[in-house]
């Protein structure tokens, strides 16, 4: 787990930053349905049978079970899942020997859980109770793939042993529908729609149509860019809409935005921008990539046509690990289906972007986890863009003096002291922000 320096760290880099992507849960084909809390006795010699309501239809493509209980002897019981057509798959038969208990810690959900899955390398019979994390079960839970998912889904436990007795807390089931999905947009007469397929958390069938003055003029499956087979590929769900019908350039004629996840910790974003071609007679397809950072539509002109603010990715990992490093603001304008760099038009927010990165700096540097050479090269491509690097520098030689940026030539892998001066001035260079 992550000290409370770091922990500390990683929010303040969040507040920095243009945008922070957060993942989630699918939209709707798989949702994950709980009993709640529960106390429910398991008799010696008894059958105890729970079930959970599900009201969503469609034809069951993928199953997890989730379960907290407490026995005396595991090896007492025989657990299975009901579907609502009364088709059973056994999880566990009489498993774990003299050991105790499904989970551990807290008696609820929230504890340590045991969770069967057919994909799982590991069986009970290879384990020791307490049976905690993923597990494959004794039967195939694909066995009851295809049938309806509305309906009273039953976890079933029997004691078939004397002598001993139990509880179960809670049990869960991640379930995904074989469904099509969709999410749309429309600004005039452009009217755009996102179509899909979701199964736990890995999209397929994923298409695009494009509705202009009440005619099709695109309707064509998306490919996965920049990350070959990623199986978590998606588009970019998370507590927003993926697509946006917007007129980014003040030409009358909206263009069709669509935000893409390659899968991964938190690289790579992308965005699809799409503009109707009168010449060609459809759309055309721009690629443009964030990485790790994102970006967000500012109106940073107040004059009705959104910038993109975003940050620039190339810091990132250069100056210290991803968490420990920042980004400077760079602000983007799409101008007839190319993103051309405007952050120099809009000295106040790279001002206010540069003042937070030195207030986080002071905190950074005082904290726990006091890594603030990321921080502190974000804020020196800042300075440049305003033309007060040489105030930044003096800034960043009184950090090296303090000892902020490290001792010797190397620290965690990353230069330190003057070799860090060194290198951020050759790596300023580089990337454009110094002449």
């Amino acid at each position: 787990m992550a000290s409370t320096g770091r922990r500390s760290l990683l929010a303040a880099v969040a507040v920095a930053s243009i945008l922070v992507l957060c993942l989630g849960s699918a939209s709707g084909a798989t949702r994950t349905y709980s009993s709640g809390a529960l106390r429910v006795a398991i008799a010696d010699q008894g059958t105890v049978d729970r079930a959970i309501a599900i009201p969503d239809a469609g034809a069951v493509s993928y199953l997890a079970v989730s379960l907290r209980l407490d026995h005396a002897r595991v090896a007492d019981l025989v657990i299975s899942l009901v579907a609502p057509d009364g088709a059973s798959v056994p999880l566990s038969v009489r498993r774990g020997g003299g050991g105790r208990n499904f989970g551990s810690g807290s008696r609820t959900c929230s504890g340590q859980v045991t969770v069967f899955e057919d994909g799982a390398a590991l069986r009970l019979a290879d384990d020791d109770p307490p049976f905690e994390g993923l597990y494959r079960p004794d039967g195939r839970l694909a066995r009851l793939y295809g049938k309806e998912a509305r309906g009273r889904w039953t976890l079933r436990i029997a004691d078939e042993r004397i002598g001993q007795t139990g509880t179960l807390f809670c049990w869960k089931l991640d379930l995904s529908r074989d469904i099509v999905e969709s999410r749309r947009a429309s600004s005039g007469a452009v009217k755009a729609e996102l179509f899909y397929r979701e199964r736990n958390f890995r999209y397929r069938d994923v298409r695009l149509k494009i509705v202009r003055a009440g005619k099709t003029e695109y309707a064509r499956s998306l490919d996965r860019i920049g990350c070959g087979g990623c199986p978590y590929w998606r588009p970019l769900l998370d507590g927003r809409v993926p697509i946006l019908v917007r007129d980014l350039d003040r030409d009358r004629e909206p263009e069709v935005v669509l935000d893409l996840f390659s899968g991964g910790a938190h690289c790579c974003t992308y965005s699809l921008i799409l503009r109707y071609s009168p010449r060609a007679g459809t759309y055309k397809v721009g690629t443009f990539q964030w990485g790790n950072v994102g970006y967000r539509l500012v109106d940073f002109a107040r004059d009705g046509r959104p910038e993109l603010a975003s940050g620039d990715d190339r810091f990132n990992y250069a100056f210290a690990a991803y968490a420990a490093s920042a980004t400077p603001i760079r602000i983007w304008r799409y101008e007839r289906g190319s993103l051309v760099d405007v952050t120099r038009r809009f000295p106040g927010s790279v001002a206010s972007h540069a003042a937070r990165l030195w207030n986080l700096y002071r905190q950074v540097r005082v904290s726990a986890f006091p890594e603030v050479r990321g921080v502190l090269a974000a804020y020196m491509a800042d300075e440049y863009l305003l033309g007060r690097q040489e105030r930044g520098w003096q800034r960043l030689e009184t950090a090296r003096r303090r000892g902020d940026l490290g001792r010797g030539p190397t620290e965690d892998g990353y230069p330190a002291g003057r070799a860090y001066l060194a290198k951020l001035r050759s790596f300023l260079h580089t990337t454009g922000y110094a002449p």
